[in-house]
């Protein structure tokens, strides 16, 4: 009777798979055997891990209850900064924010991962510290490292771990919000609420205003990367969430005394702009001016083949057609050219063994993921004869593993984001538990979209 309840849980109403789920987790029963059982067994375990690594506590600054570990890189000797190889745990928002995106997805697909709540409910309360005015920061509020004269009772934007030597270089991380923190905080906000109605946290009632006040328009000094990749006038979302002063020398260098825009120059991402359409579509604000160029862009950015490059901070190669997908699923249907490109090029490389391979070292897996879910959130698998690829993809990643504690699974991880600019190949952030949290959603929408 149980294997028979098991096997339709996917059918049966929401509240029903909630109780059976329940039971199952309570009665510590094995799955048994049905269409997709290993996979459903695979996602308890990703979750499980999710569940494992996150911090149930605060320890100074080290690091802070609700988050996951992400560590921060130098691939490369970075002048000022540090050698190669210099690396360190570190705290900060997108981390959070995303794997939180992740897993509430997850659970409104699979209400029977009992695991959740409780992890959404740590990791939003995390989130939430980071709000910082009308948007969110992406580092922690902290004490001035290393220390210099009149910095005594200051408070800025930085690392908790990776540190440096020079005060004006370490001011360099004391960044504005941002529009790409501020998206998938605000996106956090909404899924939380949809899955937690009881919860106190009150939704803003608009946030397009906040993203359509800085936009790529009439702008006479684009940012350097973007006029090397030709990516001006583009009328789309830009990244920092503040006013750039071109005219002010002095704005291009970081210091103690002011926030700091990274080189004194805004400037226009592929990525950020889809996860800006995210958050607009789930906040039903595709009214939002600036929201048909970005897609325009993200289309252009496609047809002309710049998706390789149009990531500021993202060097990961499909990273901007997950982000595509992934805006397409919540909404923005005006993506759905982009959306088309972006599958061509997935499914016509894809490797034998399932794999799709990246220019990255070490960032196989974590690609393939992107790839994956890419096709996953895409949908019309019909049309898009995507069905073999997700398949052949699907069984890559199963067996791309990692064994963790008391049956737990973990997937190596890859280049989440990086310093952008001058620093995209040079500093990285990785994060197994994200990595994680991409192969829980291919396998969540797999068992959602694809099972029989």
């Amino acid at each position: 009777m149980v294997a028979k309840l098991y096997a339709v849980r996917y059918t049966l109403p929401a509240m029903a798979s909630f109780i059976i789920g329940l039971i199952l987790s309570a009665l510590s029963l094995p799955l048994p055997a049905f269409a997709g059982a290993e996979h459903a067994r695979v996602l308890e375990g990703a979750v499980q891990y999710l569940d494992q690594t996150q911090k149930k506590e605060t320890a100074g600054i080290d690091y802070f209850n609700g988050e996951w570990p992400s560590t921060m890189m130098n691939a490369k000797p970075v002048p000022f900064i540090g050698d190669k190889g210099k690396s360190a745990y570190d705290s900060n928002s997108f981390t959070v924010s995303s794997i939180h995106n992740s897993l509430a997805s997850i659970y409104s697909r699979q209400l029977w991962l009992v695991r959740i709540p409780a992890i959404l409910d740590r990791s939003m309360a995390r989130i939430l510290s980071y709000r910082n005015g009308e948007g969110f920061n992406f580092w922690p509020l902290l004490e001035p490292y290393p220390p210099y004269p009149g910095s005594e009772n200051k408070k800025v934007r930085r690392p908790n771990h990776f540190l440096f030597d020079s005060p004006r270089v370490a001011a360099g991380c004391n960044v504005y919000n941002d529009a790409d923190d501020t998206a998938v905080a605000f996106l956090a906000m909404k899924l939380y609420v949809k899955l937690r109605p009881e919860s106190k946290i009150e939704l803003p009632a608009r946030i397009g205003a906040l993203f359509s006040r800085y936009r790529d328009v009439n702008r006479m000094i684009p940012h350097f990367y973007n006029l090397a990749k030709r990516t001006i006038h583009t009328k789309a979302f830009m990244t920092w969430l503040e006013d750039e002063h071109p005219w002010d020398v002095k704005s291009y260098l970081p210091s103690t005394e002011r926030t700091y825009i990274p080189f004194g120059l805004n400037d226009v991402d592929c990525v950020v702009n889809a996860n800006v359409l995210s958050a607009l579509a789930s906040y039903d604000e595709l009214d939002t001016p600036g929201v048909k160029e970005a897609c325009e862009f993200l289309d252009w950015t496609f047809r002309t083949g710049r998706q390789k490059s149009c990531g500021v901070y993202y060097p990961s190669p499909f990273n901007p057609h997950y982000v595509v997908a992934k805006a397409y699923d919540f909404g923005a249907s005006c993506l759905r050219p982009a959306l088309n490109r972006a599958i061509h090029e997935i499914l016509k490389s894809q490797n034998s063994d399932g794999s799709w391979a990246s220019d990255i070292e070490g960032d196989g897996v974590h690609n393939t993921l992107y790839a994956l879910n890419t096709l996953l959130y895409a949908g019309h698998f019909d049309e898009y004869k995507s069905r073999g690829a997700i398949e052949r993809a699907t069984s890559y990643i199963l067996s791309q593993k990692l064994d963790r504690a008391d049956g737990a699974y973990a997937w190596q991880e890859g280049v989440f984001f990086s310093g952008g600019t001058i620093a995209r190949h040079r500093i990285y952030w990785k994060s197994e538990p994200y990595t994680t949290a991409l192969a829980a959603d291919a396998l969540s929408l797999y068992l959602a979209r694809m099972a029989d």
